[in-house]
């Protein structure tokens, strides 16, 4: 294994772990600790089981033939593209729902809590999400382009060298469908939450009693902010892929192996934006058995270490 190989099972490997630590902690006290549960939580639960799966599904078999290169397609190896494919777009939909409806609360509060109180409601947007990215993923079993291996022949992925008529068709509708049109859906959500957020700050007629208004807007604010960063920082390289392969370029097997990384990034930044920076959150998993165990273990051996630092600093003052 040389140097490449090894850096890349080290940088998988960190985020397989950190991401099924992450995602399984949010999805169990979004179910278990938050008692009331709104459309935001139920979408930050699906949207860390979606995270969670596409990183065990997509990151567990490139750790484990690291060493080797795929010579051919095996049916696990297209089911493993098929369901990576299929949860990264599912992932991609959730945020801009997620920045859609956070707009919505923004500019609509009123409407939003009185509308999407409804099981119904809840249950057809978060569908919504599965059946959009599964739909392109299971476009390639129905003729429109194919699963292939994948340019660095690590994994199965999409038809990348376009050896079958459909596939530049169908790249052109994902990049268009499953990047471009999402990353706008952000860019706008932000957009329009910033400034209906501003022009609400510069209305003289704001009471102190709208404070608590404003800090859930603001952190509405933030947490848009962040998204529409990491989302392009993220699903950029992928764009980039896609266009050189439409025009016909050659594409550098490096540049689908580190396109193919910073897509794992995405299984962490999403709960981080959408959980761990929250202060109500921090709250929840600061009440954990867990945590307060390591935490009062820790402080007991900082009073232990303390004490015994007291203990020495008074031998020496008596001799």
């Amino acid at each position: 294994m040389n140097k490449s190989q090894i850096t890349s099972s080290i940088f998988l490997s960190l985020i397989l772990i950190v991401s099924v630590v992450l995602n399984t902690t949010a999805s169990y006290i979004m179910l278990f600790k938050v008692k009331k549960k709104e459309l935001m939580h139920l979408f930050i639960i699906s949207l860390s089981t979606t995270n969670l799966l596409e990183s065990i599904v997509g990151i567990t078999p490139q750790i484990i033939f690291s060493e080797q290169s795929l010579l051919r397609k095996t049916p696990l190896c297209i089911f493993s593209g098929f369901a990576v494919f299929g949860f990264a777009v599912t992932s991609i939909t959730h945020m801009s729902a997620f920045s859609l409806i956070r707009t919505v609360i923004v500019k609509y509060p009123i409407y939003y809590f009185q509308r999407y109180k409804a099981f119904h409601y809840k249950a057809a947007l978060i569908l919504s999400c599965y059946v959009y990215g599964f739909s392109w993923a299971t476009f390639p079993f129905i003729g429109w382009s194919k699963y292939e291996v994948d340019l660095d022949k690590k994994r199965c992925s999409l038809d990348w060298k376009l050896s079958q008529s459909e596939s530049p068709s169908f790249f052109l509708a994902i990049l268009i469908f499953c990047n471009i049109l999402p990353g706008t859906v952000i860019a706008l959500g932000l957009y329009f939450s910033t400034k209906i957020i501003h022009r609400r700050k510069a209305c003289k007629t704001r009471q102190d009693k709208n404070k608590t208004l404003d800090i859930l807007e603001m952190e509405y604010l933030k947490v848009n902010f962040l998204s529409a960063i990491l989302y392009f920082v993220i699903w950029t390289p992928y764009a980039i892929v896609s266009i050189l392969t439409l025009l016909k370029i050659t594409v550098p097997a490096y540049l689908v192996t580190v396109s193919a990384l910073f897509s794992k990034l995405s299984t962490i930044s999403n709960v981080l934006i959408n959980c761990f920076i929250n202060k109500s959150f921090q709250k929840h998993l600061l009440n954990l058995r867990l945590i307060r165990f390591l935490a009062n273990t820790n402080f007991k051996r900082r009073l232990k270490n303390h004490s015994s630092t007291s203990c020495h600093f008074f031998k020496l003052e008596q001799k």
